[in-house]
């Protein structure tokens, strides 16, 4: 089954690179989802996320929560 997967015309350039030697673009992406591991970037996301949450102002979590409990 194939599937279309929308990218930008600079990062389709850069995996373009990585095409080497009959390779196909499943190759590719296999190869460098092997090279980094899902836990590598969802760390990151998670961590990212985290310092979202720091610097978004707004109101304390105990006080949201104290008003949706009333």
């Amino acid at each position: 089954m194939y599937k279309s997967v929308p990218v930008k015309r600079d990062t389709y350039r850069k995996l373009k690179d990585y095409k080497m030697a009959g390779a196909s673009f499943d190759d590719v992406l296999n190869e460098l989802m092997r090279s980094v591991p899902v836990e590598a970037v969802a760390e990151r996301v998670i961590q990212e996320h985290y310092e979202r949450m720091r610097e978004r102002e707004g109101r304390p979590w105990r006080e949201v929560l104290r008003r949706r409990r009333a």
